[in-house]
C-alpha cells in the first residue's frame, strides 16, 4: 500500500467520523438473528473490524440491514481492507451500494474522499507485484471503469506507470479478454460495458502502450511473466495494423 493510499484512507475515517453514534443497525423483522449480528458487529472498535467480521453486514446493507448513515459509519473500514485486497464482500457489490445510496449527491466532503481513494486504490493496484493483486486485479478493474467518474484519467494513471507490475496487469487482461474486447467489442464485467470500449481500444493500441510493453519485456527478460509480455505486444501491435 502506498503513503497516497494510507492518506487517503485516513481521510475516509476523518470525514465519515461524524457519523459514529448515529449508526442504528435496524434491520429486516424477518431476521431472527439480527440482534446478535448488531451485538457481534458493535463488540469491536470500527478499526478492529475483520472481513469477516463485516461480510453479512456489506452483504445486506441498505437491502435488509442498516441505512445510510450505518453505511457512512462503516464505510471507511470497508474500503481500507478493500485496498488491503480482503474486501468484505466483492467489491462490485460495495461499490453498487455506494450508488444504490447516490454517493454524488453526497456532502462534497465526502464525495472527494470516495474519489480519492479510488483514485489511490487504483495507482495502488497498478503498483503491486503481488500474486493476490494479480488475481484480484481483473475484477477492481472493471470497478472502476463502471464507478469512476473519469475513465480517460485511470489511463493516464496506467500509461504513466513506471512499475514492471503495471504491464505485468496489462497483459495478463489483454490476453484473458482479447475476444472480448477485439471481437465482442465490450469491457466485460457485471455489466457489459459499452461506453468506454473504442477509447480503451485506442488506449491499448497506442504508440505509447506498446512502447511501454516492450520497454517492460526488456527490463524483464528473464522474468516468468516475460512471454506474456511479449505476447500482448504483439497481439495489440496486430490490433494496430487491422484498424489502420
Amino acid at each position: 500500500m502506498n503513503p497516497n493510499l494510507k492518506t487517503a484512507i485516513d481521510q475516509l475515517y476523518l470525514v465519515f467520523a461524524k457519523y459514529e453514534g448515529r449508526s442504528t443497525l435496524e434491520g429486516s423483522p424477518l431476521y431472527d438473528d439480527i440482534g446478535i449480528w448488531r451485538k457481534e458487529l458493535r463488540s469491536k472498535k470500527l478499526r478492529e473490524l475483520s472481513d469477516e467480521d463485516l461480510t453479512l453486514f456489506t452483504g445486506k446493507m441498505l437491502l435488509t440491514w442498516g441505512d445510510e448513515n450505518d453505511l457512512k459509519y462503516y464505510l471507511p473500514r470497508i474500503l481500507e481492507l478493500t485496498a488491503e485486497l480482503k474486501a468484505p464482500y466483492d467489491i462490485w457489490t460495495i461499490y453498487s451500494r455506494l450508488k444504490d445510496a447516490d454517493w454524488e449527491n453526497w456532502d462534497r466532503q465526502e464525495q472527494s474522499a470516495i474519489q480519492d481513494f479510488t483514485l489511490a486504490l487504483w495507482t495502488s493496484l497498478l503498483e503491486d507485484n503481488s500474486e493476490k493483486a494479480e488475481w484480484e486485479f481483473k475484477d477492481y478493474f472493471h470497478v472502476m471503469v463502471n464507478f469512476y467518474p473519469n475513465f480517460s484519467e485511470l489511463l493516464t494513471v496506467w500509461e504513466m506507470q513506471e512499475s514492471s507490475a503495471a504491464y505485468k496487469h496489462l497483459s495478463n487482461y489483454v490476453l484473458d479478454e482479447q475476444r472480448n474486447l477485439f471481437v465482442n467489442n465490450f469491457i466485460n464485467s457485471t455489466e457489459k460495458n459499452t461506453r468506454y470500449i473504442d477509447a480503451f481500444k485506442a488506449w491499448l493500441i497506442s504508440e505509447k502502450v506498446l512502447n511501454k510493453l516492450e520497454e517492460t519485456y526488456y527490463k524483464n527478460e528473464t522474468a516468468d511473466f516475460a512471454e506474456k509480455l511479449s505476447w500482448a505486444e504483439q497481439l495489440l501491435s496486430n490490433e494496430r495494423k487491422f484498424s489502420s
